[in-house]
């Protein structure tokens, strides 16, 4: 499903047009600022790794 409008992840600035590509709440809900890449259930991610990683891991995700 797309969203309708242009979002961008607050963290990383990865451009987000797929609700798949959103991260989520603590309560499962979808969170509008960031990617799932940084931000899951509640939390941001931080597998210890640069943004040029966290861009090739949300383009092995699409």
């Amino acid at each position: 499903m797309n969203t309708p409008e242009r979002n961008i992840c607050q963290q990383c600035e990865i451009p987000m047009h797929h609700l798949a590509n959103f991260g989520s709440n603590k309560d499962g809900t979808i969170n509008t600022e960031y990617c799932r890449s940084c931000y899951s259930r509640g939390v941001f991610v931080d597998r210890g790794i640069s943004l040029e990683e966290k861009i090739e891991l949300k383009i092995e995700c699409d």
